[in-house]
């Protein structure tokens, strides 16, 4: 009987591909002009998804972090997890009410004009919070890039030139 292999891709490189597949749907998400209204709220359930994802991959870090939050921790850490918390409770406010104020998702909740007001300003702070979180981490955004995508490229690139295949 043949075995079966499966190959597992890690953590990082999952962690790596849901991160740039959260910033474009994040930046196509703010410009709602670009796509439309309809496309704008899908791509809105799309993110608050792969938000959720996000979150469950980094639960163990989360618990840790909350558990020795007032111990001797990094003041690195203590500033990661103000700035992630901040994320989380603005990003919850932009899907709670681009839900609540939705159009085209056909769920008619009737707010008032204030919603739209609060959904507006919540998506501005967090492109300002968003560009403070890849700032934080720009490090293992860098590294991890050059590592799964673009020594890959290079690597393709070498390969077809050695081969003789046209570019």
């Amino acid at each position: 009987m043949k075995q079966r292999t499966t190959r597992k891709m890690n953590r990082t490189k999952w962690n790596l591909f849901l991160d740039l597949g959260l910033a474009a749907i994040f930046i196509v998400e703010m410009e709602e002009h670009f796509t439309g209204l309809p496309m704008h709220e899908l791509l809105g359930l799309i993110f608050g998804a792969a938000l959720i994802l996000h979150i469950i991959m980094h639960w163990d870090w989360i618990v840790s972090i909350t558990r020795t939050l007032f111990k001797m921790v990094v003041h690195e850490s203590r500033l990661n997890y103000a700035l992630n918390l901040a994320l989380f409770v603005d990003l919850l406010v932009v899907t709670v009410t681009g839900v609540a104020i939705s159009r085209t998702l056909g769920l008619n909740m009737q707010v008032s004009h204030g919603w739209q007001e609060i959904h507006i300003i919540a998506s501005e702070f967090s492109l300002v919070l968003i560009g403070l979180h890849v700032a934080m981490h720009w490090k293992w955004i860098a590294i991890n890039v050059e590592k799964y995508i673009l020594s890959r490229l290079a690597i393709r690139r070498n390969t077809e030139v050695t081969h003789g295949t046209p570019q």
